[in-house]
Formats: structure tokens, C-alpha cells, sequence
């Protein structure tokens, strides 16, 4: 039986390994590590990061199933804004130099890839935004992702008096599973990531 609570501390190795198993192949990391041990690890080590804030501000919930973390996610409450260039840059420069990646176009992705959601989110006072969303790759496609989503995200929002859901994916067969749960894109493009171009989808969805 698959049940939620907020992440804490002796949570997070677990939510970073789940994270770094399920973001293997993900566009957004893949054309920057080419190697796939490295790359495991510099997921990994980016959610720490990413998790340790959540998780202070109680923003980080994971899924169980029999004791076992399965899936992760963390939404923000209308109003926080996306972390920057400033913000990745004072806390992850060093990180993304340890893996070889340079950093003006590690950070100048993650900008382009999050501004048209910034945009939305100044545009809809409403929006509660879906930062991460990950599900341990032997238990997807049966249908965990849209229990976070039917089952958790959308009665928080509910509870709160209602609003928007709102996120970013690189990924086209991401834009098919938020499309069944009732998000519709207002946003795409090409956005430069290392010797390539990625597919950047911003999607929403009116909870009531």
C-alpha cells in the first residue's frame, strides 16, 4: 500500500539514489556526462543539494510501499521563486567544475529552462510549482507517478483553497504521463545543453 509523509533528514540517501536511478537517461543531465557511472553520480550529488534545502523546508514527501521509499517529490507553495544563476552559482559551482562541466552553460540552461515557468508564475499568483518528481525505475508504469499527483498534489492544492499546478519536463514521454493527469502545455522550446539542443515543455493544470 503505497502512503505519503514529509521527508526528513534520514531520508535522503534514499530519495538521492532513488533520484539518481530514475534520472539516468533523463535529456536534461545526459548530454553534459557522457560517461554513465559519472553521471549516476552527478545526479546524485545535484539532489542532494536540491533535497537538503526541500527537506528543511518541509517541501520534500516521499511514497511507501512495505517500509521502502518508491517515489519523491517536492512542490513549492505559490509565490517561491525558482533557484537563479546567483543561487546555483554561490552553492554548486564547485560541483559542476568537479564533474567537467562548464559552468556558464550548465547555468545558463537551467535559466532558460525555468524562465517561461517564472513568467507563468508572476502571470498566476496561484501556482503551486512541481520541482521533482521521481518514481525508483523498477516500480514505474504502474501508475505511482499519478498517485503523487491524483493522490497527494492535487488534494494539498485542493486544501489550500485551490490553484495551479505547474511544471517543467525535458522529456516527450513526460509531457504523455502529465498529459493523462490533466496538465496542458503553454510553453515549449529548443534550449541549448552542452554540444546539443534539448526539448523544454512548461505544462499546467487548474485544481479546484
Amino acid at each position: 500500500m503505497l502512503t505519503f509523509r514529509v521527508a526528513e533528514e534520514k531520508d535522503l540517501k534514499a530519495i538521492c539514489d532513488l533520484c539518481a536511478d530514475a534520472f539516468m537517461e533523463y535529456d536534461f543531465y545526459r548530454p553534459f556526462v557522457d560517461d554513465p557511472g559519472k553521471r549516476r553520480r552527478f545526479i546524485y550529488d545535484l539532489h542532494v543539494q536540491c533535497f537538503k534545502a526541500e527537506i528543511k523546508r518541509r517541501q520534500a514527501v516521499v511514497g511507501e510501499d512495505e517500509g521502502e521509499i518508491i517515489t519523491a517529490f517536492s512542490i513549492h507553495d505559490p509565490g517561491r521563486k525558482q533557484a537563479g544563476f546567483s543561487e546555483y552559482l554561490a552553492t554548486g559551482i564547485g560541483m559542476v567544475l568537479h564533474y567537467g562541466i562548464t559552468p556558464f552553460k550548465w547555468f545558463d540552461m537551467y535559466d532558460k529552462c525555468v524562465a517561461p515557468a517564472e513568467r507563468f508564475g508572476r502571470e498566476n499568483p496561484d501556482v503551486y510549482y512541481i520541482e521533482i518528481l521521481a518514481v525508483r525505475p523498477d516500480r514505474q508504469r504502474h501508475g505511482i507517478g499519478t498517485r503523487d499527483i491524483q493522490e497527494y498534489m492535487v488534494p494539498y492544492v485542493r486544501k489550500k483553497g485551490g490553484g495551479t499546478l505547474s511544471l517543467i519536463t525535458n522529456s516527450v514521454g513526460n509531457t504523455k504521463f502529465y498529459g493523462s493527469n490533466g496538465f496542458k502545455c503553454f510553453d515549449y522550446m529548443k534550449v541549448p545543453a552542452a554540444k546539443t539542443e534539448i526539448g523544454n515543455w512548461c505544462l499546467s493544470m487548474k485544481v479546484e
